[in-house]
């Protein structure tokens, strides 16, 4: 299997670097500043930049569903494949404010449509296989069953939903394949979940 990407808050590491001066007092010049006052500011700087490098919360690696399909920034023509393959290919009709789409891919055997996003709260994944959220989801450990979201609003329906050590899954079933989204909490996937639609219907909005 390849890495696959975290999903989870994104994170970032700050290294402060501190460097001392070697050798004699005696052969320092005289720049007038007090070592006391900037050992001092050193300290403070390296706590200040120690606390905000913290993440909130660690990443969570997505469910493992095998060997994913390579993703490619250009996807149109891979979902449109993968709709004359009867896959009914889901995709989104436009980003939430603030999310990017870093791509899309497909494989034909196994069948398998994923999608990767990056949201101001984490990475998200979008991943569409052949049968039942059942079959896809029955042997994941770390998945603890939760309330449905029922999203009939937005032209699906009730969505299954799974808390993943902390991270949110949402799955739909359709038509012979099941929809599975992971992110770092519900309401970041609940929004990808909003705006998906058939592949088809998104090609021929674009005109």
């Amino acid at each position: 299997m390849r890495l696959t990407r975290a999903i989870g808050p994104a994170l970032g590491a700050s290294l402060v670097l501190l460097t001392a001066g070697c050798g004699d007092e005696a052969d320092s010049p005289d720049t007038g500043v007090d070592p006391s006052s900037s050992e001092s500011s050193s300290e403070s700087s390296s706590e200040s930049s120690s606390e905000s490098s913290e993440p909130t919360a660690p990443p969570v690696e997505p469910v493992d569903f095998g060997d994913e399909p390579a993703v490619r920034a250009s996807y149109e023509r891979a979902a449109l494949r993968a709709t004359d393959d009867e896959l009914i290919t889901m995709v989104p009709s436009a980003l939430p404010d603030g999310w990017t789409a870093v791509g899309g891919g497909y494989q034909r055997d196994p069948q398998w449509w994923r999608m990767e996003f990056t949201a101001p709260t984490g990475d998200v994944v979008l991943d569409q296989l052949p049968g039942t959220s059942d079959e896809a989801l029955a042997d994941q450990p770390g998945l603890t069953p939760a309330d449905d979201v029922d999203l009939s609003d937005w032209g699906t329906g009730a969505w299954s939903a799974w808390d993943h050590e902390g991270a949110a899954v949402l799955a739909y079933d359709l038509k012979g394949s099941t929809v599975v989204l992971q992110g770092p909490d519900l309401a970041t996937v609940r929004s990808l979940a909003e705006s998906l639609l058939p592949a088809e219907d998104a090609a021929e909005q674009e005109g």
